[in-house]
């Protein structure tokens, strides 16, 4: 395991990175505009598609090529196979899209740890300065006690108690 103690991001993004982010990210939404949301009773009626059922729509696309069916308008392979090759682009965005998230989130976990651990030794640190009586660093010792002791770690008390 990676030393977690060490600073292993030390970057800030550009304002003009951001707003680049920002504006690809508005790209990738326009051009998936048709994109929809489900409500969680909609999600839980959909049938949905595995391997074995992937494999069941290309046969059924395989056979309506030479089988003569009485379907109604909404229905053919022409609509089938746009979905079905909609759903597997889809799915490739997907895996991006996760792999992107999971980094975004553990770099977020990290940088934020990073900067909660060095202000905890910070803290720690003028804790010590400020009870040997050197001066200037007992103000600034409270100031971030009272953020401390309502933000800070829980003393073992409080978490053997809970």
């Amino acid at each position: 395991m990676a030393n977690l103690n060490l600073n292993r991001i030390s970057r800030v993004l550009t304002d003009q990175e951001m707003q680049d982010l920002k504006q690809q990210l508005d790209n990738c939404q326009q051009i998936l505009s048709f994109l929809t949301e489900l409500d969680s009773k909609e999600r839980k009626t959909l049938k949905r598609i595995n391997l074995d059922h992937h494999h069941f729509v290309q046969e059924t696309l395989a056979v309506m090529n030479y089988v003569d069916l009485p379907l109604p308008p909404h229905i053919g392979a022409d609509e089938i196979a746009k979905d079905l090759a909609l759903y597997e682009q889809l799915q490739q965005l997907i895996i991006q899209v996760e792999q992107l998230l999971k980094r975004l989130k553990d770099s977020a976990a990290l940088v934020g740890s990073e900067a909660y651990g060095q202000s905890s030794l910070v803290y720690h640190l003028l804790a010590a300065l400020a009870s040997s009586s050197l001066p200037g660093y007992a103000t600034a010792y409270e100031r971030l006690q009272v953020c401390f002791k309502k933000y800070g770690r829980k003393s073992d008390q409080q978490q053997t108690e809970e």
